[in-house]
């Protein structure tokens, strides 16, 4: 089987002077090579892909082992994995899937490795108020409890 570690160090060397990071890399039991590459710009194109593919490519050798290989950019309904992609979509709408089956949709303000804050408005009862107010909340959302976080595509 061939090992993740040197298809991670061979990609990084071909995108180490870009804005261009992994996501994932996947290597199945048969050998099909996933490669996952997302941009800081949020620029990754076809001629991109094909070029660390064929990087790639050249320094496997087929003779030692056969192997399949794909290499994607990180698409907009794909979940966001990595702390790189949240920071790039700061201020970007998300929808947030948590483990306990509950939905919300927000504002990403801020990202560490282990939690993000976000901003959104909920209707809330306010003394001397006849009807609900739409109230901003700001919350800080631990990531151990969300199960997917995706970003909110939006054509304005």
């Amino acid at each position: 089987m061939i090992d993740i570690e040197i298809i991670k160090e061979i990609v990084n060397r071909k995108i180490a002077d870009s804005d261009k990071f992994i996501v994932d890399i996947n290597v199945s039991a048969d050998n099909k090579i996933n490669i996952v590459v997302d941009s800081d710009s949020g620029r990754i194109n076809i001629d991109d892909c094909a070029s660390i593919s064929r990087t790639v490519e050249e320094a496997l050798n087929r003779e030692d082992e056969d192997f399949e290989l794909e290499v994607t950019s990180a698409g907009l309904s794909n979940p966001l994995k990595m702390l790189r992609q949240y920071q790039k979509n700061i201020n970007r709408d998300i929808d947030i899937v948590f483990k306990n089956g509950k939905k919300l949709t927000a504002k990403l303000v801020r990202a560490t490795t282990d939690s993000i804050d976000v901003e959104y408005e909920e209707k809330m009862i306010i003394e001397n108020k006849k009807r609900k107010q739409l109230m901003t909340k700001n919350e800080t959302i631990m990531l151990d409890d969300v199960k997917s976080v995706k970003v909110v595509v939006s054509f304005k």
